[in-house]
């Protein structure tokens, strides 16, 4: 065995992601700017690592940290699965009704900016050189999505439909989402805290917060032994469950790729095995909770395991953008980006001004979801509620069911490339422009948009 090969590459990228964590955590603690747009660690992070990656000096292929990041995406999944129900009981109707604007706002934004990606690629396609307009459509995913789901469709159509430079241009999407989540977000914020748009006047962001390193002795819990240590340690225990539930999903995936699923279907199964991980992580949860054993599942570990997936995912998909494939489409995605992230502004304030309950608070906190993660939203819904006294913190975790049922058929149709043997992208475009239609209008059906609040 060479011990020394065995490092490369994975063992060698995991060890510069945890490097370029530990930097941008110093940096935040440190760097005035940061703290003000709220930059995590990750994102800190993620960009000097990507600096040092197009520089020459990360020796690393960026395909690792690509598949690094999928993995992480899609383990976070099965750790939420894990993680269980503790939340939801006893959820009031403006919870409900809350989380259900959220869920059509996000999935129309999700459209919409699709739509916005692929118009642009197509217009620009008339005087340019062509690209692929397919290409647009990871828009969408990369600001209201994220990096994690981007990397999942992005590698599907790279690896299994042969989409040159996917993944590269997903993840750049993603990357300028964190950027608009953090300068326009904390604008936005601001602009409404001094406008008095908020429901609860928050005082100022407490110190910890904003340098992101807990002083000494104010510590927090971050979970509770559930086994003995003289058996098995209590994080080992959690990451069983976590690993175990994930190659359940392998088996699963296997399994319908080998013997169920054909042709196309048969290329999408492993880019989805992030869905067959929340569903079995679901299932494997309920199984111990019905045999009386679930205490054994610490909750609080789970959601530390799951926010870890995301730290390190986001400094993944960073190191995994190719500067040479940004450079090759950095006409379109500047255009993107900025069409995108104009539209996004105005229809999310346009919605969020007509919502009627938490207005600005809710709007805050999709405007940070729609362009980065529930993180971002979570971020952002921290300045304006900087306790988070109002439920606007709940109905974001509680929105993820109503997703389900708004936003899978996107899911499963993007999963498969515009192309003339599976659909095409003016097919894929009407789709997305009739489910945003169909979901503003929802708004009205369900009456969670009326008069502008404020």
């Amino acid at each position: 065995m060479d011990l020394q090969q065995s490092f490369m590459p994975l063992l060698i990228a995991l060890g510069w992601m945890s490097g370029m964590l530990l930097i941008g955590t110093f940096i935040r603690a440190k760097v005035a700017i940061f703290q003000k747009y709220l930059f995590p660690a990750s994102l800190i992070g993620g960009i000097l690592g990507f600096i040092l990656i197009s520089a020459g000096a990360v020796r690393v292929p960026h395909e690792a940290f690509a598949l690094i990041g999928f993995h992480l995406f899609s383990l976070g999944f099965v750790s939420i699965g894990l993680t269980g129900s503790g939340g939801i009981k006893g959820v009031g109707k403006t919870v409900l009704k809350g989380s259900l604007w959220m869920a059509l706002i996000w999935t129309a934004s999700l459209s919409i900016q699709s739509i916005i990606g692929f118009g642009a690629l197509f217009g620009l396609n008339k005087i340019t050189t062509p690209v692929f307009e397919g290409l647009g459509f990871l828009a969408g995913h990369g600001f209201t999505q994220g990096p994690g789901q981007t990397v999942a469709i992005a590698a599907i159509w790279e690896n299994a439909f042969k989409v040159p430079d996917a993944v590269s241009v997903g993840l750049t999407f993603a990357a300028a989402g964190f950027f608009v989540a953090a300068f326009v977000g904390v604008t936005i914020a601001n602009w409404g805290v001094r406008k008095g748009f908020a429901t609860n006047t928050p005082k100022d962001l407490p110190e910890a917060f904003l340098k992101g390193i807990l002083k000494k002795g104010s510590n927090e819990s971050a979970g509770n032994l559930t086994v003995h240590p003289a058996n098995i340690d209590t994080f080992a225990f959690q990451l069983a469950l976590l690993f175990g539930t994930y190659f359940l999903a392998y088996i699963l995936c296997y399994f319908l790729n080998a013997y169920v699923f054909t042709g196309n279907l048969a290329k999408l199964t492993f880019g989805f095995i992030f869905i067959y991980g929340l569903i079995l992580a679901i299932i494997v949860r309920v199984i111990i909770d019905k045999l009386g054993i679930g205490h054994l599942v610490d909750s609080n570990i789970q959601r530390r395991i799951s926010g870890s997936t995301v730290d390190y995912m986001i400094v993944a998909v960073l190191m995994a953008v190719e500067i040479t494939v940004l450079l090759k489409y950095i006409v379109p995605i500047l255009l993107i980006i900025f069409l995108v992230t104009t539209i996004s502004v105005f229809y999310i304030l346009y919605f969020g001004r007509r919502t009627k309950a938490y207005a600005f608070e809710r709007t805050v906190a999709m405007f940070g979801y729609c362009t980065g993660t529930a993180a971002s939203g979570l971020l952002l819904l921290r300045i304006v509620d900087p306790e988070f006294k109002t439920p606007v913190a709940m109905e974001i975790g509680f929105m993820n069911l109503w997703a389900i049922l708004t936003a899978t058929h996107i899911l499963m149709l993007v999963g498969t490339v515009p192309s003339p043997d599976t659909i095409s992208v003016a097919a894929m475009a009407g789709v997305h422009a009739l489910t945003a239609v169909v979901l503003i209008i929802f708004l009205k059906v369900f009456r969670l948009s009326g008069n502008k609040v404020y």
